[in-house]
């Protein structure tokens, strides 16, 4: 995958961002790989490749979200599925994405019938 975007994105640009997005990544700094993948995506909002790094890094932070054991499963959910629902936004096939947001909201589901705070 990692030489499909280089391969994508060469001599391009925005390869110095991509870069610094996925570096950010790497160490856990979502918001800040989904900050510079956004202002890249301003610049140039119909590129694809730009599109599907973004909704990636989004999924990546939801799930990153999900497995969070400092934040409560009733504050982690819901914030994670914003980043899934953002995700397919940008690209609707990416099914990690979606299945994650189906468990979510099953998740939710099963607290609300069996009434867990």
């Amino acid at each position: 995958m990692l030489f499909l975007i280089s391969f994508l994105i060469s001599g391009c640009s925005f390869q110095a961002p991509v870069v610094r997005s996925q570096e950010l990544s790497r160490k856990g700094d979502f918001a800040g790989a989904i900050k510079v993948l956004d202002g890249e995506l301003k610049k140039s909002p119909n590129s694809v490749p730009l599109k599907s790094l973004l909704a990636q890094a989004y999924s990546d932070y939801g799930l990153a979200l999900c497995q969070d054991t400092n934040k409560p499963p009733k504050v982690k959910y819901p914030l994670a599925k914003k980043q899934f629902i953002k995700a397919l936004e940008l690209n609707p096939y990416l099914q990690d994405a979606k299945d994650m947001a189906e468990m979510i909201d099953k998740i939710q589901d099963s607290f609300k019938a069996n009434k867990v705070e």
